[in-house]
């Protein structure tokens, strides 16, 4: 009887002690997720403004690529603040994609949207 509580103790130990860990660790990972996707759209607008310069895009296409790319991260930032981090990259309709259609369900999504020219 003493080594079945014994043991039930140990594990109702273990399970207290490893669930604060296991939700810093979840909040860890929230703030790294949240420095990513902030440098991931910083990142977006300096290859616009490359493009640009570079002659490949047109001043008033950036202009208006900068403003979704702007929209489209403060979408991510509400999501993020609501505690909703899985959206993410692809043409399945659930991602980030800019200039060939977009998410379709955020906000940022409009249907004439300004497509980047195939090279």
């Amino acid at each position: 009887m003493k080594k079945r509580l014994t043991i039930l103790l140990g594990v109702v130990l273990l399970t207290v002690g490893a669930v604060p860990a296991a939700l810093a660790l979840a909040e860890s990972g929230k703030s790294e997720l949240r420095e990513l996707y902030e440098q991931m759209f910083a990142l977006r607008g300096h290859i616009v403004d490359k493009q640009a310069e570079a002659g490949l895009i047109t001043g008033e296409e950036a202009a208006s690529i900068k403003a979704r790319l702007s929209e489209i991260h403060e979408y991510c930032r509400q999501q993020m603040d609501a505690g909703n981090y899985r959206f993410g990259f692809g043409g399945s309709g659930r991602g980030l994609a800019l200039g060939r259609g977009g998410c379709r369900r955020c906000p940022a999504y409009r249907q004439n949207a300004v497509t980047i020219p195939d090279a």
